[in-house]
């Protein structure tokens, strides 16, 4: 004879859940476009790689940009792809809206912390642009790479925040 215990987790077992219903809802889910300017341009009625056809967009980036070790059918033919990207296509007016906000948009500037802005100060006026003997200098505590250092010192000097109150006290 089974236990108690046994007997009700025998009748409270779930069925098999996936039936097709459940299925069913899954395909009928709407697809939501989040993005203002493509919200505009969206058909709905259309699937997704249609409409990024129609869009002038890539569904599948793999496919419009080749891999440079892969090989084509032949070596020194073009694909008929290849041939289709030749042509140069007037842009969508999608793809207008796009290039108009990229080209509007504000680029916002990395804050560069005082103390930061002090090290990065003393190395320059220390070692100029010897970014190993700024790696090696036993003021990086940090102990960034001669690129990181690189990187640092050209967005420093690029900047056009104000360190100048900072960098009196330095002398």
């Amino acid at each position: 004879m089974t236990g108690v215990r046994r007997k009700k987790a025998q009748r409270n077992k779930r069925v098999n859940t996936t039936k097709p219903g459940a299925k069913r809802k899954k395909k009928d889910k709407k697809l939501r476009v989040l993005n203002q300017t493509l919200q505009k341009h969206w058909n709905y009625k259309k699937s997704v790689r249609q409409n990024f056809k129609e869009l002038g967009l890539a569904s599948d980036p793999n496919t419009v940009v080749g891999f440079p070790g892969k090989k084509s059918a032949k070596q020194g033919e073009k694909t008929q792809e290849d041939q289709e990207m030749e042509v140069d296509k007037e842009p969508t007016p999608l793809i207008q809206e796009f290039e108009e906000m990229a080209a509007n948009e504000l680029k916002t500037e990395r804050h560069i912390p005082p103390g930061e802005a002090r090290v990065l100060w003393r190395f320059i006026q220390d070692h100029g642009d010897n970014y190993k003997g700024m790696a090696k200098d036993k003021r990086n505590y940090n102990q960034y790479t001669p690129k990181q250092l690189q990187r640092k010192c050209e967005t420093f000097l690029k900047s056009k925040q104000d360190f100048s109150r900072y960098l009196e006290n330095m002398a």
